[in-house]
């Protein structure tokens, strides 16, 4: 598995899925605190079933 990380806003990398054609069908943030020392987030994005 591959994977790529981008320092993007939340929001910009979501629209930029739904712009392409996806749709974001999960949405994880983490805020910092611990060893976490910025917010981070992850994306699940699908195509959608033609109907």
């Amino acid at each position: 598995m591959s994977y790529e990380s981008y320092l993007l806003p939340l929001d910009r990398v979501a629209g930029l899925l739904r712009q392409a054609g996806l749709v974001v069908t999960a949405r994880l943030e983490q805020e910092p605190g611990g060893w976490v020392n910025r917010p981070n987030a992850c994306l699940l994005a699908r195509k959608p079933e033609d109907t």
